[in-house]
């Protein structure tokens, strides 16, 4: 038994069908097969006595179905050359041809795979009863925009600026098109200015292999719509066959919806008679003359899919072949064409599934490399185009191995960052902006932070992965008096571990605190800190050129894009969606036995930031979950003096002690009510192990203890914060103090 008797047997069996014809074999073309069958269709009540609907639905339809590369292929569904032709979802088709409804949304291959035979019966099944009863479409859902499933020919522009440029006195507006002959159709793009030209000539230039050949050149396009009466445009509300196969039909659909049909036919009948009478030869154009025609029609309701948009736009090419033994004969054939978007930021934002606001969206990247320009090109994409590029380094030939840009044409601005806002510019994102700058420098002087960081940006993104830049971020006073949230994108353990860091609003929580966390964590979470440290504790460095400077750290391309990805998704949601006003520290982790990876999202608390003035000043930073442990401990303890072991980081440039961590008193530490004796049974071992968890970040810092009845330092205490710093052989030392008003601290350092 063949595939046709299995699907014929199928079709007999199914419920909804009272009639199964044989096959019938198509000869010529791509071959196949012709199978009738009949469908009673539920008519309303009123129409069942006279076994027609007033739309002329009969209580019998008759559909064949075309079986062409079956069962590769999903059969087309043809209806009588009689069934009414006014009605939405119904292909473009010749007029006294059987009548192709469109009887679902996707492709009815995808639905033959997916669900079999059955289903593509059950949406014809479906489409005639609803075509019965008017319901085919609700007009509160919108207007179903005129079908264009299978045209040869591909037409882009922008159709709001298409609708805004046509005349509103029912003028035909002429500009131009460039195109290439693809198949029997064109792939054309209307040129964006839209500008009026009094005439536009038509050229072709045949390219490629005698057996593959195309033609390339320009056309005119003309665009046309009704007249304007008292400004409002006339509304057409009924579906009009789309059965345009030549000059003459397409004039009549013209005319149907309003439009002068006069003035088009002018206008083309002008642009025939220059093209064949002017200075080219005709025939020359093998691909014979062409011509765009693009109908503007408003409709009563917005057309589903277009954010509001009412009015229509219907392009058709009109190709002329010219009788060889005169000019001035010619037949023409008109085919609807598939309107393309032009790319724009709209277009992007909508295709990624964004809301439109996302293109107003201003961000700074710092740090066009090789995860900065993915993130910011990922961003672009998604319609996030008003983008600032910061970084004063140039494009070097290995940096093509991991970034975003490929290798173009020379250039004579060879920064990163200007080629970042070049590339933006490609996908119409035109605000882009590109400083050559040091991100250091941006964040040290508060003038050209103001220059380069919007006041309204949504986000500022750095990507450097220089602890320079991060110090300078941290302390930068322009910054912390900027309404603009920073976010810090790094990858470490040669990019198994991905990681994005959000500061809180007010900075309550800064970036060089939440990378403190981030090791802190690392010391209770062994996967964490398997990808923070990488598979190899040598970082593999390879010379890209002839000295020191040119040293770069191997990684693929897609592990980078893996990460960029992660990354650029989590910016994506912020911006779109809104950012907590928390601190946030996002991870992704890879796992090194397979290609997989996790994305944890965990909130930073608020920062209790300590300003002292001992050993000539310094802040001391104790992260939120560092505070919360303190007090928990005190507490638990009650009247009796509780204590341990801090660990943090020492910054130096930006005189800054972060708290990131504790270790817990050893078991021979004494707790009194007036006095708690940090214990030393395998305390050193304990913060040794601290250290290396913490992937060598993380160091002794100092001690905390608590004062249940309040109080500041004593003598003693300040005596064993000077044993400590003597001990510490110059680095600062830190003691806390817990009160039930508060932490108190103060550092030394011998």
């Amino acid at each position: 038994m063949t595939a046709l008797d299995d699907a014929i047997e199928q079709l007999r069996r199914h419920r909804g069908i009272s009639r199964v014809g044989d096959p019938e074999i198509v000869e010529g073309g791509d071959g196949g097969w012709l199978v009738e069958i009949d469908i009673p269709v539920e008519l309303p009540s009123r129409a069942r006595a006279a076994g027609i609907t007033a739309t002329g639905v009969k209580a019998i339809e008759t559909c064949t179905l075309a079986f062409t590369r079956w069962p590769l292929r999903a059969p087309r569904p043809y209806l009588r050359p009689d069934f009414p032709r006014d009605l939405p979802h119904i292909n473009a088709h010749r007029e006294g041809d059987p009548v192709p409804p469109c009887v679902f949304e996707g492709s009815l291959d995808e639905l033959l795979h997916r669900l079999g035979l059955d289903a593509v019966i059950d949406q014809i099944i479906d489409w005639l009863g609803k075509a019965a009863s008017g319901t085919l479409i609700d007009l509160s859902q919108g207007w179903e925009p005129t079908r264009r499933d299978s045209c040869p020919s591909t037409v882009e522009f922008s159709a709001e600026r298409l609708i805004a440029a046509t005349p509103a006195d029912g003028a035909v507006l002429t500009t131009k098109a460039s195109y290439l002959t693809v198949g029997d159709g064109v792939y054309c793009r209307v040129m964006p200015e839209l500008t009026p030209q009094a005439s536009v000539t038509f050229t072709q230039m045949l390219r490629g292999k005698p057996e593959r050949q195309f033609g390339s050149g320009d056309f005119p396009a003309f665009i046309a719509r009704a007249a304007a009466t008292d400004g409002q445009f006339p509304v057409i509300g009924k579906y009009q066959p789309d059965t345009v196969v030549d000059l003459p039909s397409l004039l009549d659909l013209a005319a149907a919806l309003g439009i002068d049909r006069t003035a088009l036919e002018t206008a083309l009948s002008d642009y025939y008679r220059a093209s064949v009478i002017g200075l080219q030869n005709y025939k020359d154009w093998k691909r014979g003359l062409l011509a765009l025609v693009v109908l503007v029609v408003k409709r009563p309701a917005p057309l589903v899919g277009s954010d509001g948009r009412d009015v229509e736009v219907l392009p058709y090419v009109i190709r002329y072949d010219i009788d060889p033994t005169s000019a001035f004969k010619f037949t023409s054939s008109v085919h609807a064409a598939f309107h393309s978007h032009t790319v724009s930021p709209e277009l992007l934002a909508r295709t990624s599934g964004l809301p439109q606001s996302v293109t107003h969206a201003k961000t700074v990247l710092i740090g066009c490399g090789s995860l900065g320009s993915k993130i910011g090109m990922h961003l672009a994409r998604a319609g996030i185009g008003q983008q600032t590029f910061v970084d004063n380094d140039v494009m070097s030939p290995h940096n093509f191995a991991r970034h975003a840009l490929l290798e173009d044409e020379p250039t004579l601005v060879p920064y990163k960052a200007e080629q970042m806002r070049v590339a933006l510019g490609r996908l119409s994102h035109v605000d882009a902006k590109a400083y050559d700058l040091d991100a250091v420098d941006l964040f040290r002087n508060d003038e050209k932070f103001a220059e380069v960081v919007p006041a309204d940006a949504a986000l500022i993104i750095e990507t450097t992965a220089s602890l320079q830049v991060l110090i300078a971020a941290s302390v930068s006073a322009a910054l912390t008096a900027s309404p603009v949230r920073l976010a810090r994108a790094a990858l470490f353990g040669q990019g198994r571990c991905a990681v994005l860091i959000l500061e809180a609003e007010g900075r309550k929580a800064r970036v060089d605190d939440i990378t403190a966390f981030l090791f802190e964590l690392s010391r209770w979470l062994p996967a964490l800190r398997a990808g923070m440290a990488g598979t190899s504790t040598d970082p593999r460095r390879i010379f890209v050129g002839d000295n020191c400077r040119s040293l770069t750290t191997p990684m693929a391309d897609a592990l980078i894009s893996r990460s960029a990805s992660m990354v650029a998704m989590q910016a994506q949601k912020w911006i779109s969606e809104g950012k907590p006003p928390s601190g946030q520290l996002c991870v992704g982790v890879g796992d090194p036995s397979n290609i997989g990876s996790s994305w944890d999202v965990l909130e930073a608390g608020e920062t209790t930031v300590l300003d002292i003035p001992d050993d000539g000043g310094w802040q001391i930073r104790v992260l939120a979950h560092v505070a919360h442990a303190i007090d928990e401990e005190a507490r638990h303890w009650g009247h009796l003096e509780t204590g341990g072991a801090l660990v943090g980081r020492v910054s130096y440039e930006a005189r800054t002690i972060t708290i990131a961590g504790m270790v817990a008193a050893p078991p021979d530490s004494v707790r009194r009510e007036a006095a708690f004796i940090l214990g030393t049974e395998g305390l050193a071992q304990a913060l040794t192990e601290a250290h290396a968890a913490s992937v060598g970040h993380l160091m002794f810092v100092g001690t905390w203890h608590s004062h249940p009845m309040g109080g500041s330092h004593s003598g003693i205490d300040k005596n064993t914060l000077r044993t400590i710093a003597t001990d510490g052989r110059g680095l600062p030392a830190v003691s806390l103090v817990w009160t039930p008003q508060g932490l108190i601290c103060a550092v030394d350092r011998w």
